[in-house]
């Protein structure tokens, strides 16, 4: 009789919190790769630390582009792509617009040293500034 009691008991409590043999869609979805979100991978106009954080590939800091951005009164870093030279200033502009910035009409393509962390030496290549465009982390040197 216990155990028939208990048999009863376990149905009935089954039955209460739904486990069924009947599933939703939605339940039988995969769970999602937690690796996938967890890259750490910043979009461009991020601030970050080095090339790898960005999904462009691409980290610029305020020293890459001395003396227009002066690392003693300036730290500043952003995810950044290539732009075409010191005239290239519209494919900047449309980058900007793309990316939502408060500022896209100042956008600039600028000359940067030494940017590419597996680039030896002091290469020159342009880069879309996202500081002037309201994008990027900024702190200013006290």
């Amino acid at each position: 009789m216990r155990n028939f009691l208990a048999v009863a008991v376990s149905v009935v409590s089954l039955s209460l919190f739904g486990c069924s043999n009947t599933t939703s869609d939605k339940a039988q979805e995969p769970a999602p790769e937690t690796s996938e979100q967890t890259q750490g991978m910043y979009v461009t106009g991020s601030g970050c630390e080095m090339d790898a954080d960005c999904d462009s590939g691409l980290c610029w800091h305020e020293a890459d582009s001395y003396p227009l951005y002066n690392p003693y009164w300036i730290r500043a870093s952003s995810c950044t792509e290539e732009c075409g030279g010191p005239d290239d200033h519209e494919s900047c502009r449309l980058l900007a617009v793309s990316l939502n910035a408060p500022y896209p009409s100042t956008a600039k393509c600028i000359r940067a040293r030494g940017v590419y962390e597996d680039v030896p030496g002091d290469d020159y290549v342009y880069v879309c500034d996202m500081l002037s465009v309201g994008l990027g982390q900024v702190a200013w040197v006290e």
